[in-house]
């Protein structure tokens, strides 16, 4: 592999100018959401809007590795003097910024998708709620970097990284996303999910002997021991939902807490109000 800097692969589609983007890739270690786009650029699709069809990372993706340089997803909006990556992030808000766009990842920690939202982009939240997900997650204050900063994206974990379930799982959240802006016919499932907000990340040691004993988006009570690393175990200090929580997602956490927001996006505008 050289250093060559290689851009995003973007496939405008549909009647005029692109107002929506569906986007994988970016990282490259998850083929869901770059097989989902390559089968939708390369369909027979009644669009009735202009659609941007994007992998994000393609060299990533050609070399199955999550990232070349640095980690895409926490480096916008980019650099265009950066390394590969933030160049790669420069670039794509560039093309993303007017557009509505679903980014589709895939996960080791949870096989039913979600959403990640950002507390800046509010059009991300209503979008969200129309999506068939049971659960959105905020991750602003937390991490940060992502593409949700770069206009109203949506990022959706659709399921277990490398599996035929998460393949299936984005091409039917990409169609649903796609009908739910108007730009293919027809009516998306109806959805009600239920909103957290990110309260930070859950340490796990490089190397140790970890296992899990909670599930995602299930109540942690406080004093409740959720996990348990060489031999000690470690306790719940307050109430928490696990996100993104594994034994072999991540390097060094076993993934985030969250607390809940509400049962509806009625429920959080009005508590917005409130703090207003």
């Amino acid at each position: 592999m050289t250093d060559e800097y290689v851009p995003p692969e973007v496939t405008v589609a549909g009647p005029g100018e692109p107002e929506v983007a569906v986007v994988g890739g970016i990282h490259g270690d998850e083929p869901s959401g770059v097989r989902a786009v390559e089968r939708l650029r390369e369909a027979d699709l009644d669009l009735q809007r202009g659609v941007a069809f994007v992998v994000a990372n393609p060299a990533a993706v050609a070399a199955d590795r999550r990232f070349l340089d640095s980690d895409l997803n926490r480096v916008f909006p980019g650099d265009p003097d950066g390394d590969r990556e933030h160049r790669l992030a420069d670039e794509l808000c560039d093309v993303l910024d007017s557009l509505v766009t679903l980014s589709i990842h895939g996960t080791h920690s949870c096989p039913e998708p979600f959403a990640l939202v950002h507390r800046s982009q509010p059009a991300e939240y209503e979008l969200a709620s129309k999506l068939p997900v049971r659960h959105v997650v905020d991750h602003s204050g937390v991490n940060e970097g992502t593409v949700t900063s770069c206009g109203c994206v949506v990022e959706i974990e659709v399921g277990i990284q490398g599996t035929d379930a998460a393949a299936a799982a984005a091409e039917r959240q990409a169609l649903a996303f796609l009908r739910r802006v108007g730009a293919l016919p027809g009516s998306p499932p109806r959805s009600s999910p239920r909103f957290y907000h990110m309260t930070g990340a859950v340490p796990k040691p490089i190397g140790a002997d970890a296992e899990l004993y909670v599930e995602n988006f299930e109540l942690v009570p406080r004093g409740t021991v959720f996990a348990r690393v060489d031999d000690e175990d470690l306790v719940a200090e307050d109430d928490f939902y696990p996100v993104l929580m594994s034994e072999c997602g991540y390097a060094d956490i076993f993934g985030y807490e969250a607390r809940k927001l509400g049962d509806s996006l009625r429920e959080i505008e009005a508590s917005w109000l409130a703090e207003a």
